[in-house]
């Protein structure tokens, strides 16, 4: 049996048939046209049973094809769900890219199921490892402070922390009025909690600029949530930041429903209406968040210096249940892992400069075989997959995309340190602007900054780079865009000379409900993949992005409101197809984003007006993705209630068709074709850039090509495949 009866063998499902040819000596990862394997035709058809067959028979899940895709891409584009499902579970890699970036998720536009997907595609690495090396429970949780500036925070970890003979001594000796010493980032460290055990406390920035990284750490498992606002603010302001940090940690999280914890602060200076009004806002968020989050219902009015009170020792008690609820449902953890968390103490202060603690992966495995005892390391790929599952435990950071992977031994070194130092707006003030407002920052200017950090200023550009909070076009000068300030100028996108001529169509994004949020790290980081993916540099602002490729311009605008993404794109040549190109790939790049730094925000679909786009109307104008699958089923015209006027739907989603393309099908149009295998024949209704996929081409035996229809002399490229 020859490798094309085999293919076709895949093809048809013929499991014995597959098996012969195996047996005779046939490679199950044999290259055939454009380099596809089996494998990719099998997902491609979507058929399951044959998929696991060839996986199990020896078949490579990651083998790229001429355009880099993997079998995983080749499902997802067809649609194939179950096929996706099982090449996950089978080890197939979500983030994978193909020669244009573009990972096999990106062509699932189902929110919910591809975030359901990228979640199995965790845990499938945690099942393995517990499977080879077994797990230990942690009698330990995280508790996440969250709130405002000044909202007393820092004081209430300190005062949460303090033992009853300390405590007797500090609420005596406190003064009513310290100093306020603001966090930098995010202040990481494990404590000892008198009643309620060991608890790795993370305690926020409520400054507005560093709220761009902490989506990064936000969706760690066994967390509390504590959220805390001042008792002195009006009831309106309260409302508007404890809503803010409620949307925030929903949009950090999607598998399960957050524990919240609601504290006011500085009970002393309130009178006896103040419990009146914490009681009012926890039943207005907990009636808002009852589907997102699980809030609890005690009110909590606290002075935070004060550790002997009544509702501190409530707060504890609180502490104490929910960490027994958590730990019931704590999974275990895989015993590599259990180790390496024992360890990382003494590997900071034994094995790491006293101001940076970090490992480069040789450093790192070798501290591991010291601490198993062995001289090599049989397999790297366990400790590698190891280690992802701590960072994902937010135990360590794991760069593992560099050409040798980074651990960081400290998250609140590279918060504090680093990131604090990064967002912090009096170390890089934005000074050297250019004409676009793009905000550079020097090599120089980082080494300045960081010179008591440590003398590495590449290795802090690299971590900055892969954390996703700057870019670089030349390696010495580097853009931020979460410290942009300016917003975009309005003569930045002008009519076009001749706005007849010139194809306008676009999408936009929204938050889906009242709970939902895009975190303060979204857009700051979509401009960041901009910057990367796009072959032309675009031009940034605080709000918005201008981008450039052959014969298409694109506006990416984020709402005043912050809650959606505009992305409208234009070609005065009327390039229809390359502005789809520009359009799908920064839909992809919002996606992944979204997903990355906001996966538990609910996100809703729409299409812009193409006129309104036209005639550059100052508001966005756009429609539900219901209104256009209803005019698609009728007449193809969808009608806007506030313009008053109607559209074509092919003017919205296609930048329209002439009659030409009317009669090729070159855009837009589903191509049907029947394929006969062996000496059969192939009907084929399409113009210009048609493509036949089929294994009985590839064999050389094509039998009669018949293409039928009115079609002009010159019939165009006819591509096969």
């Amino acid at each position: 049996m020859d490798g094309y009866e085999f293919l076709i063998a895949v093809q048809r499902g013929d499991v014995q048939a597959v098996r012969r040819c195996l047996q005779a000596g046939r490679d199950v990862n044999h290259r055939f046209l454009n380099d596809r394997t089996a494998l990719h035709w099998a997902s491609r058809d979507g058929n399951t049973e044959m998929v696991k067959l060839l996986v199990q028979l020896g078949a490579d899940v990651e083998a790229k094809d001429k355009d880099g895709w993997t079998a995983l891409h080749v499902a997802s584009l067809h649609g194939n769900n179950e096929t996706v499902k099982l090449l996950i579970q089978l080890g197939a890699n979500v983030e994978a890219k193909d020669k244009d970036g573009i990972k096999p998720l990106d062509h699932i536009r189902d929110q919910d199921h591809r975030r359901f997907l990228k979640n199995l595609a965790t845990e499938v690495p945690y099942h393995k490892l517990m499977k080879q090396s077994g797990g230990v429970k942690v009698d330990r949780f995280k508790m996440c402070i969250c709130g405002p500036q000044e909202a007393g925070k820092s004081t209430l970890k300190e005062s949460l922390q303090t033992g009853p003979f300390t405590a007797f001594f500090r609420d005596r000796m406190t003064p009513d009025h310290q100093p306020h010493e603001p966090t930098p980032g995010v202040n990481v460290g494990t404590t000892n909690i008198p009643s309620v055990g060991e608890v790795s406390v993370w305690d926020f920035a409520g400054q507005s600029e560093y709220a761009v990284t902490h989506s990064m750490f936000m969706n760690a498992e066994n967390t509390i949530f504590v959220v805390m606002y001042s008792i002195m603010d009006d009831s309106r302001t309260q409302e508007k930041k404890v809503h803010w940090w409620l949307c925030f940690i929903k949009s950090c999280n999607t598998k399960s429903k957050p524990n919240v914890i609601l504290v006011a602060s500085h009970a002393d200076q309130t009178d006896a209406g103040g419990h009146q009004k914490a009681s009012s806002l926890l039943e207005l968020m907990t009636s808002e968040f009852r589907n997102q989050l699980d809030i609890s219902d005690e009110v909590f009015l606290l002075d935070c210096r004060k550790t002997r009170k009544t509702d501190m020792r409530r707060l504890k008690d609180l502490l104490t249940r929910l960490k027994a609820q958590l730990l019931t449902h704590q999974r275990a953890v895989p015993k590599l892992c259990a180790e390496i968390i024992k360890c990382l103490p003494k590997w900071t202060k034994e094995k790491c400069s006293p101001k940076c603690p970090v490992l480069r992966w040789t450093e790192y495995k070798e501290a591991v075989m010291e601490m198993m005892g062995i001289d090599s390391l049989a397999e790297e790929d366990f400790l590698k997959e190891s280690s992802k599952y701590l960072n994902q435990l937010g135990e360590i950071l794991f760069v593992s995309s560099t050409t040798e992977p980074i651990v960081v031994l400290e998250p609140n070194w590279l918060c504090t340190d680093v990131f604090g130092k990064v967002m912090a707006p009096e170390n890089f003030p934005i000074h050297l602007r250019r004409p676009e407002g793009i905000g550079i920052v020097t090599k120089e200017e980082i080494q300045k900054v960081f010179k008591d950090v440590t003398t590495d200023v590449d290795l802090l550009i690299i971590l900055l780079q892969e954390f996703q909070l700057c870019h670089t076009f030349d390696g010495q000068e580097f853009i931020f865009p979460g410290l942009l300030t300016q917003a975009m100028p309005p003569e930045k996108w002008k009519p076009t000379a001749d706005p007849a001529k010139t194809v306008y169509f676009g999408k936009q994004v929204q938050c889906a409900d009242t709970t939902d949020m895009f975190s303060s790290g979204f857009f700051p980081r979509v401009q960041t993949r901009l910057m990367r993916q796009l072959k032309n540099r675009p031009l940034l602002w605080r709000d918005g992005a201008k981008c450039f490729d052959c014969n298409v311009e694109s506006l990416i605008k984020l709402s005043p409101d912050g809650r959606a993404v505009n992305i409208g794109v234009r070609s005065e040549q009327a390039d229809k197809p390359s502005c789809q190109q520009m359009l799908q790939l920064i839909e992809n790049i919002l996606t992944n984003e979204l997903d990355e730094c906001s996966p538990g925000t609910t996100t809703e679909e729409r299409v812009l007006s193409a006129r309104a786009l036209r005639e550059h109307r100052e508001e966005v104008y756009s429609y539900s993705m219901d209104q256009i699958d209803k005019a698609k089923a009728e007449d193809g015209i969808v009608h806007h209630d506030i313009l008053g006027f109607s559209e074509d739907v092919n003017d919205l989603l296609y930048g329209g068709r002439d009659d030409e393309e009317e009669e090729q099908g070159a855009v837009g149009n589903t191509i049907k074709q029947t394929i006969v295998y062996g000496s059969g024949n192939v009907f084929l209704r399409a113009g210009d850039h048609a493509h036949i996929d089929m294994p009985s081409v590839m064999q050389g035996d094509l039998g009669q090509l018949q293409i039928e229809g009115s079609l002009p002399d010159d019939l165009g490229q006819l591509q096969l495949e």
